[in-house]
């Protein structure tokens, strides 16, 4: 009889086990999650090196400096980049946010600063330049759990007043412009409306005790479940949409971090997430509150095949865009896939096949216009310095989203320069009769690179180099007109 009820016992502890373990959710990171875990353990020298800074010596925002930028464009720097000679490299002018990542907030709500911190030499460039610096909070990489930091701070009164005070006391005392709110990892079950809440109360506390300053979000790419994504646009100022991580280190099967588009019903991509999918309502609705990141960084895989998509044997890394760039060259040339619009490349290493699938000037270019078309608040990267000091990128934002280069005459105004961007040849037209008596091609540091005659109504571009050229034209009346080009194969 006791044996009986011992062995009756024993299973319902088991049931009760595996109902306990298959009911529980498997809490996935993040992508910026991920990327600290991979790149984020930097060496000391540098740490010593950069918190020699004085927090006295950061100025403020040069609120007179005017961007020439059409929309938002905000760039993450996190910590192991800055200490890797960032600043060398970025385009202050062609930014208009500078999120500094990252800060991390604890269970107590205390919230710590990045390494080597302050940046100021960071800060100050970006505010001379006119641009704002955010700090990008995380609850990732602490001593607790990711989720259970995000639901004290959210449902304990005193931690939540406490983190609403340490954001404010951190802006003021390092002269920032607003904060970023960069919460992953977190459960089903506390993506929605208490989130939201917090969030509404954040951006209200921020705005009476600081007026002008920032609050916004990094939201998910894909809304897996849990999310109320238009109650969150309307909770900040703006939304950074992570567009990126939709197939993952982890997966099962290589294939695009960030497809543009995919010809199947079901498979996710930026496209359907802004326009069908996840961000559709507030894409309607106020797009104007969305900033649409893309990535600067790819992911390696030894595969089964050499196949697209084929099954994965092992994650090597996550790449980043300066290395992957040349690399490809090295290994037969950037494949393109036209399910996604994205590239990719393979090579066998004697034992496996290996591939990388990985964002290139192009790719970037379609998704940066994806953002124009759906009128978006702008675009961002994650992130800066992953494309070292190579220029394209650079130049494409100045392409995209840079001022409309000026014309001086109303029948010079009709000119059209075709197409552009141009791999080769461009074409001159126009819809009234104009006379040229000058025509010249300058880089973007100002070095004439081409005379051209000034009846030629094609100019051959093949032989220059990518990036952005100034073309100058003059008709015989002395009327000029600079046209903006970009070159790119």
């Amino acid at each position: 009889m006791q044996k009986t009820l011992l062995t009756r016992l024993q299973f319902v502890l088991c049931c009760l086990m595996v109902q306990t373990m298959t009911s529980q959710e498997l809490i996935l990171e993040g992508p910026h999650q991920k990327q600290k875990h991979e790149f984020g353990k930097i060496d000391n020298y540098s740490i010593q090196l950069n918190a020699s800074q004085r927090t006295e010596d950061i100025i403020g925002l040069n609120t007179s400096k005017v961007t020439t930028l059409n929309k938002k464009v905000f760039g993450f720097l996190p910590y192991w980049e800055q200490s890797s000679g960032a600043h060398e490299n970025i385009r202050y002018d062609l930014l208009t946010h500078l999120a500094c990542f990252d800060f991390l907030v604890q269970l107590d709500a205390s919230i710590a600063t990045p390494q080597g911190w302050p940046w100021t030499n960071e800060i100050n460039a970006a505010h001379a330049q006119g641009v704002k610096v955010i700090m990008t909070v995380v609850n990732f990489g602490g001593a607790n759990g990711a989720d259970a930091v995000v639901w004290e701070l959210v449902t304990n009164p005193a931690k939540k007043a406490l983190f609403f005070t340490n954001v404010k006391n951190l802006i003021e005392t390092y002269k920032l412009d607003g904060v970023n709110i960069d919460f992953e990892g977190m459960s089903t079950a506390h993506r929605g409306a208490e989130l939201n809440e917090f969030l509404a109360d954040l951006t209200t506390f921020i705005h009476a005790e600081l007026p002008g300053k920032e609050v916004s979000f990094d939201g998910p790419a894909v809304n897996w479940g849990g999310w109320d994504i238009d109650g969150l646009v309307d909770s900040v100022d703006y939304v950074v949409i992570m567009a990126y991580d939709y197939t993952s280190a982890s997966g099962a099967n290589s294939g695009p971090v960030a497809p543009l588009t995919h010809h199947t019903s079901w498979k996710r991509s930026v496209k359907r997430t802004i326009e069908t999918g996840t961000y559709a309502v507030p894409t309607t609705k106020n797009p104007e509150k969305l900033i649409m990141a893309v990535p600067y960084y790819g992911q390696h895989w030894k595969t089964a095949t050499d196949a697209p998509e084929s099954t994965t044997v092992a994650h090597v890394k996550s790449t980043r865009y300066k290395n992957t760039v040349t690399e490809a060259d090295s290994h037969g040339g950037f494949i393109w896939n036209s399910d996604f619009e994205y590239p990719w490349y393979k090579w066998n290493d004697g034992t496996n096949w290996n591939q990388v699938w990985t964002d290139n000037e192009l790719s970037i270019s379609k998704k940066f216009d994806l953002a124009i078309a759906n009128e978006l608040g702008g675009v961002g990267m994650w992130a800066l310095n992953y494309d070292g000091g190579r220029p394209e990128l650079w130049e494409l934002i100045q392409s995209k989203f840079g001022a409309t280069a000026s014309v001086k005459d109303s029948d010079l105004g009709t000119i059209r320069i075709h197409p552009n961007p141009t791999a080769d040849y461009i074409q001159i037209s126009s819809n009234s009769p104009v006379k040229f008596s000058k025509m010249e091609l300058f880089n973007v540091l100002g070095a004439s690179v081409l005379k051209v005659t000034s009846d030629l109504e094609m100019i051959n571009m093949s032989h220059l180099k990518n990036g952005i050229y100034f073309l100058e034209i003059e008709d015989e009346r002395g009327a000029q007109g600079t046209f903006k080009i970009l070159k790119s194969n």
